[in-house]
C-alpha cells in the first residue's frame, strides 16, 4: 500500500519530466520555464498552467500556438526576438488570464488578436517597438484589470482605444512619445485607480480629461513638456493619494488647482520653471505628508502655501536658486513636520519667528545658502531638533545662546562659513569648544576666515588671549534707539538709557589709551536687551549702580600690571561691606534688647507710682 501511495504521488512529476525537453525546467505544480535556443513553442506536458519563455530565438507566434495547452493560464514570453504574431495566435486559448510579451521586437499587433481573451486580466506589452495601437486591439477585454504598454514609440492614441476596458484598474503608458491626449480617452475607465503617463512628450492637457476618474488613487505626469494646465483639472478625483507634476515646463499654476483633494498624501512639483504661485493654490489637505517643491525659479512663496497641510511630515523646498525670502508665518501650521530642507537656496536672512510653529521638527537643512547671521531666538520653539546643517553659508557670527533650546540636538554642521574672529565670536566659540561631540565637521573647515592673523585658526580652540579683547578693545553691539558715551578713564564707563534715534543721535565713538568703543554691525536680538546698549566681550564689569538715568559700570582690565591688585582691592572692599552689614545687624539686635529692658523698668516704676496714689486716696477717705 505504501509503495502504491508513493508511486501515485510521484506519477505527475514523472509524467512532467518525461514531457520536459532539454533547456526547460518543469515542476509538479504545472510550471514550465524554458531558456535558450528555442525557435518555436517547445513540446510540453498539456497540463501546464504557467509557461515562461525567456531569452529565446522565437521570432514568430504561429496560428493557434497554445492550443496544445488547454489548462494554460499565464504566458510570459520576454527578452526574445519575437517580432511577428499571427492574427489567430491566441485562438483556442480563451482561458488565459495573463499575457506578458515584454522586451521583444514587436512593432505591430493585429487588430483583433485578443478577440477570444474575454477572461484576460493582465496584459503587458512593455519595452517593444510599438508605434501605434488600433482602436480594436483591446475590444472585448471586459475583465482586463492591468494594462502596461510602457517604453514603446506610441505618439498618439485614438479616443476610443480604451472604451471596452470598463474593469481596468492599472494603466501604464509611460516612456512613449505621446504629445497630446484626446479629452475622452479615459472617460470609460471609471474603475481606474493608477494612471501613469510619465516620460512622454505631453505639452498640454485638455480640460475635463480626468473628470470621470473618481476612483483614481495615483496620477503620474512627471517628465513631460507640460507648459500649462487648465483650471480645475484635478477637481474630480477626491480619492487621489499621489499626484506627480514634476519635471515639466510649468511657469504658472492656476489658482485653486489643488482644491478638493482631501486624501492626497504626496504632491511633487519639483523641476518646473515656476515663477510664482497664486495665494489660493492648495485646498484642505489634512492627510498630505510629503511635498516636493525644488529646482524652480521661485523668489518667494505665498505665506499661506502650507496652511492647509497640517499633517505634513517631509517638506523639500531646496535647490531654488532664486528663492531669497520666506514669509515669517510660512511654517505656522505644520506642527507635525519632521524634516525641512531649505538647502541650496538664495536665503540671506531668516525671521526670528520663522520656525516657531515647528514643534516636531527633527531635521533642518539650511546649508549652501547666503545666511550672514541668525537671530538668537530662532530655534526657541523647536525642542525636537536633532540635526541642523548650517554649513557653507556666509555666517560671520552666531549668538552664543542660539542652541540653548535645542536640547535634542546631536548633529550640527557649521563648516564652510566666513567666521570673523573678533571679540564678538567668543561666546559661540566657547559653546563649540564645550559641545564638540555635536559638531560633525570640526575637521572640514570650521575655522576663522578673518582677521588675517587668525585665518584658519580652529574656532573650538579660540581663547580670550587669541582674540586680544583686553588689548585691542571690545565691540559694542547696539540697537536703533540707544546712545553711548565714554569718559577718558579706562576703568569707568557711562551708559545712557535715554531713548533717541540713530538718525538724530548717531552712536558716539571714543578712543582712550587702553579702551576702544566702536560701532558694530552685529547686535543682540534678545528682547531682554531692547532699549539698552550691550557691551559684548568687553572688560569684566565688577560693579554697577544707577544715578540720574545713567548706569555706572566699574570695570577691571583683564590684563596688565594692575588687574590683580584691583581685583584684590575689589574683593577686600566687598568683604568689608559684608562685614559692616553683619556688624550693623548685630548692633541693631543688641539695641533692641536694651530697649526691651528699659521699657520693662519704666513700666515697673509706673505701676509703683500708681499704687501709692491709690493708697493715699483711700487714707484721705
Amino acid at each position: 500500500m505504501w509503495l502504491i501511495f508513493v508511486l501515485l504521488q510521484l506519477l505527475p512529476q514523472f509524467t512532467l519530466s518525461a514531457r520536459c525537453p532539454s533547456g526547460c525546467v518543469c515542476d509538479n505544480k504545472g510550471k514550465a520555464k524554458c531558456i535558450g535556443n528555442f525557435t518555436d513553442i517547445p513540446p510540453l506536458d498539456p497540463n501546464i498552467t504557467l509557461l515562461l519563455l525567456d531569452d529565446t530565438h522565437i521570432k514568430v507566434l504561429q496560428e493557434r500556438s497554445f492550443q496544445p495547452f488547454p489548462l494554460l493560464l499565464r504566458l510570459w514570453l520576454s527578452h526574445s526576438s519575437l517580432d511577428t504574431i499571427h492574427p489567430e495566435a491566441f485562438h483556442s486559448a480563451s482561458q488565459l488570464l495573463s499575457i506578458k510579451l515584454s522586451s521583444n521586437a514587436l512593432s505591430v499587433f493585429p487588430p483583433k488578436i485578443f478577440s477570444e481573451q474575454s477572461s484576460l486580466e493582465q496584459l503587458q506589452l512593455n519595452d517593444n517597438q510599438i508605434v501605434s495601437v488600433s482602436s480594436e486591439l483591446f475590444k472585448g477585454l471586459v475583465n482586463l484589470t492591468e494594462l502596461e504598454i510602457k517604453n514603446n514609440f506610441i505618439s498618439q492614441l485614438e479616443a476610443d482605444v480604451f472604451q471596452s476596458l470598463t474593469s481596468l484598474i492599472f494603466l501604464n503608458l509611460s516612456g512613449n512619445r505621446l504629445r497630446n491626449l484626446p479629452q475622452t480617452l479615459f472617460h470609460n475607465l471609471r474603475q481606474l485607480k493608477y494612471l501613469i503617463l510619465s516620460s512622454n512628450q505631453l505639452e498640454t492637457l485638455e480640460s475635463g480629461s480626468f473628470d470621470h476618474l473618481n476612483n483614481l488613487l495615483e496620477l503620474i505626469l512627471h517628465k513631460n513638456q507640460i507648459r500649462e494646465i487648465p483650471p480645475r483639472l484635478f477637481w474630480h478625483m477626491p480619492l487621489l493619494l499621489n499626484l506627480s507634476m514634476s519635471t515639466n515646463q510649468l511657469r504658472y499654476i492656476p489658482a485653486e488647482s489643488f482644491y478638493y483633494l482631501p486624501n492626497l498624501s504626496k504632491l511633487t512639483l519639483y523641476k518646473n520653471p515656476l515663477i510664482s504661485l497664486p495665494d489660493q493654490l492648495v485646498g484642505h489637505m489634512p492627510r498630505l505628508q510629503e511635498l516636493y517643491l525644488y529646482e524652480t525659479n521661485l523668489a518667494t512663496v505665498p505665506w499661506n502655501l502650507f496652511a492647509n497641510m497640517t499633517n505634513l511630515r517631509w517638506l523639500h523646498l531646496h535647490l531654488n536658486e532664486k528663492l531669497n525670502s520666506l514669509p515669517k508665518n510660512l511654517f505656522c501650521c505644520l506642527p507635525n513636520l519632521m524634516k525641512l530642507s531649505l538647502k541650496s537656496n538664495n536665503l540671506k536672512e531668516l525671521h526670528t519667528e520663522l520656525f516657531s510653529g515647528l514643534t516636531s521638527l527633527q531635521v533642518l537643512m539650511l546649508n549652501e545658502n547666503k545666511l550672514q547671521s541668525l537671530p538668537a531666538t530662532i530655534f526657541q520653539q523647536t525642542p525636537s531638533l536633532e540635526i541642523i546643517d548650517l554649513s557653507h553659508n556666509y555666517l560671520r557670527y552666531l549668538p552664543g545662546n542660539i542652541f540653548v533650546h535645542t536640547r535634542a540636538l546631536n548633529v550640527l554642521s557649521l563648516s564652510g562659513n566666513k567666521w570673523n574672529c573678533d571679540c564678538s565670536i567668543l561666546s559661540i566659540a566657547e559653546w563649540i569648544s564645550e559641545n564638540q561631540r555635536l559638531i560633525n565637521d570640526l575637521d572640514k573647515g570650521l575655522a576663522c576666515h578673518e582677521p588675517h592673523r587668525l585665518q584658519n585658526h580652529p574656532l573650538q580652540k579660540l581663547t580670550y588671549e587669541d582674540l586680544q579683547c583686553g588689548q585691542g578693545g571690545f565691540q559694542t553691539p547696539h540697537r536703533k534707539d540707544s546712545t553711548i558715551a565714554t569718559t577718558t578713564s579706562s576703568s569707568l564707563l557711562f551708559m545712557s538709557t535715554l531713548t533717541s534715534t540713530m538718525e538724530q543721535t548717531p552712536l558716539l565713538s571714543h578712543t582712550t589709551d587702553n579702551l576702544h568703543v566702536k560701532k558694530s554691525s552685529v547686535y543682540n536680538d534678545d528682547p531682554a536687551f531692547y532699549n539698552t546698549i550691550v557691551l559684548d566681550d568687553g572688560p569684566e564689569i565688577v560693579h554697577n549702580n544707577h544715578y540720574n538715568g545713567w548706569v555706572y559700570l566699574w570695570t577691571v582690565p583683564s590684563t596688565g600690571p594692575y588687574s590683580g591688585f584691583m581685583m584684590v582691592l575689589y574683593i577686600v572692599l566687598l568683604a568689608t561691606g559684608v562685614i559692616l552689614i553683619l556688624a550693623s545687624v548685630y548692633v541693631l539686635y543688641r539695641l533692641n534688647k536694651v530697649m526691651g529692658v528699659l521699657g520693662a523698668v519704666a513700666m515697673g516704676d509706673y505701676q509703683r507710682i500708681m499704687t501709692r496714689r491709690v493708697r493715699s486716696f483711700k487714707v484721705q477717705l
